[in-house]
């Protein structure tokens, strides 16, 4: 019998004499040829998938830009102006009304930074084109694939100038550059428009008119232009090219009305129901279950007390309300309270209100996305509604009666064809009141859905400031502790970008 080492000479011969015998070359399988990827249509859905990861709910992923938490488009959007408030304390305050300056509170600084820091998506995603284009996939998919991460550069362009303006954009000369370091600065606002015109347009051209949920189609292409377009009518002074962008608009949101596959819900509260996922109100939304906690929406977890019976399973924080001072602007009969909560029985049988909680004494419980049955603990499966058919009915309505000095029949009947689903009665907007008309049906019909800052800095005061400014000046005066010295209708610039960019990036103004 042999021993163990006479075995491992043995081996060891075998393996040298195999060795010596064969031309063995190693394949390395995990690593991806331009000359062999992407190839066939699913290598071009793959690759469009792959960009959709930053506009998820994930509550821990930095990255995500729709988390329910107070890093979230959509959160940070309606809590730095009257619609929504924590009464978790923290940095609500310094939230409320941007009470802050770019020295603030380590939070709201770190938001700002995770938020620019998205700039980098349009490199990717202009790669992520090029790539698409050169690929061997039919043209037809080619055109469909390519106008889908046109579109998803464009929601993610239209993110950053929301918050920050034009960022920094690198060229096509300077991504085949990857090596040679360039100090990228913010591009002009005509350069910027540009890009997100070129994007856009070609979205709006090869898309479909119909995608399953979350996918990219032509009408959200369309809208995506048009909420970019009313952000930048509140930036241009010259009183032609304002109107200019309105005609514009008021045209796309035509287009969008005549696709034929968009419609009012004739129940305010079905439109963001589990069960009713993927109306036909709805233009975009983000998919989410409750399965991981990735792909989940948690605003309800964030509104709903913990004490408060809502599902078998489910769990709140008891953290997010819609303060009282906004509440009662609604009018008593409005249907759209019946997403709002100003009283609940709790898990031990205590009725409460706004006399004995914690909560309810900041504002009432805006649960818009009702009940999943499947709730997870904090996570619901709800789809996060992005934008909805009646945001073209009243965009196209403010278009049509600000070119019209505020008389205009088809926008009455626009605004009150939402105001009859609310239940409500008709209104006769004129040029005294028109304006106040406007921003109060938006405020109702689109809280906590991340458009009232947009909205406040659109609307002007007697004097044609802004009235987000207006509103943060008047509370700085009440509240002279806190930090803001300046009223801003754009986030500042994280101070290491610039100090990085060696000053190519630029400060916004009042920072």
């Amino acid at each position: 019998m042999k021993t163990l080492k006479e075995y491992k000479l043995v081996l060891l011969s075998l393996l040298v004499l195999l060795f010596a015998s064969c031309d063995l070359n190693r394949e390395d399988y995990t690593e991806i040829s331009p000359d062999d990827y992407p190839k066939t249509e699913n290598d071009l859905k793959l690759m469009v998938n792959s960009l959709m990861y930053e506009f998820g709910t994930g509550y821990w992923n930095g990255e995500a830009i729709y988390s329910a938490g107070y890093d979230g488009y959509q959160v940070m959007s309606d809590m730095t102006t009257d619609l929504l408030w924590s009464c978790w304390g923290w940095q609500s305050d310094v939230l409320y009304y941007q009470q802050w300056n770019n020295n603030s509170t380590s939070s709201i600084s770190d938001y700002f930074g995770r938020a620019f820091s998205h700039y980098q998506f349009m490199s990717k995603a202009r790669n992520v084109i090029r790539r698409i284009e050169e690929s061997a996939a039919s043209e037809e998919a080619i055109k469909q694939y390519a106008g889908e991460v046109h579109a998803l550069r464009g929601w993610m362009g239209l993110y950053l100038y929301d918050n920050f303006g034009p960022v920094p954009v690198a060229t096509d000369e300077q991504l085949d550059n990857p090596l040679v370091f360039n100090r990228i600065g913010r591009l002009t606002e005509e350069q910027y428009d540009s890009v997100m015109t070129e994007d856009l347009n070609y979205a709006i051209k090869h898309l479909p008119v119909t995608a399953p949920r979350g996918r990219m189609t032509k009408g959200a292409a369309m809208m995506i232009l048009v909420k970019y377009r009313m952000i930048q009518s509140a930036f241009e002074t010259d009183d032609t090219k304002r109107q200019a962008i309105y005609t514009e608009v008021d045209s796309i949101c035509k287009d969008i009305m005549s696709l034929g596959v968009y419609a009012l819900q004739d129940d305010y509260t079905r439109i963001f129901a589990i069960d009713n996922a993927g109306n036909s109100e709805i233009i975009l939304c983000v998919p989410c279950n409750s399965s991981a906690r990735w792909t989940s929406n948690f605003m309800t977890a964030e509104v709903l007390p913990a004490d408060m019976t809502w599902t078998d399973k489910s769990a709140g924080w008891g953290g997010y309300v819609m303060p009282w001072d906004f509440y009662n602007t609604f009018e008593a009969e409005d249907k759209r309270l019946g997403c709002v909560y100003t009283n609940y029985t709790s898990t031990s049988g205590r009725y409460t209100d706004q006399l004995n909680s914690s909560q309810l004494k900041y504002g009432v419980l805006p649960l818009k996305y009702g009940k999943d049955p499947g709730m997870n603990g904090d996570q619901a499966g709800n789809d996060l509604v992005i934008f909805r058919y009646a945001d073209v009915l009243l965009t196209r309505a403010e278009c049509l009666l600000r070119l019209n000095g505020g008389s205009n029949g088809e926008a009455t009947a626009l605004i009150n064809q939402v105001r009859r689903r609310a239940g409500l009665g008709t209104v006769s907007p004129n040029a005294y009141n028109y304006e106040q008309i406007l921003l109060d049906e938006r405020g109702h019909e689109f809280y906590l859905e991340g458009l009232r800052r947009q909205d406040l800095i659109r609307f002007k005061d007697s004097s044609g400031k802004s009235l987000y400014e207006a509103k943060a000046e008047a509370r700085a005066k009440d509240q002279p502790v806190k930090w803001v010295r300046n009223s801003h209708n754009r986030y500042p610039i994280p101070q290491s970008y610039i100090d990085e960019s060696k000053s190519a990036i630029t400060q916004n103004p009042g920072y």
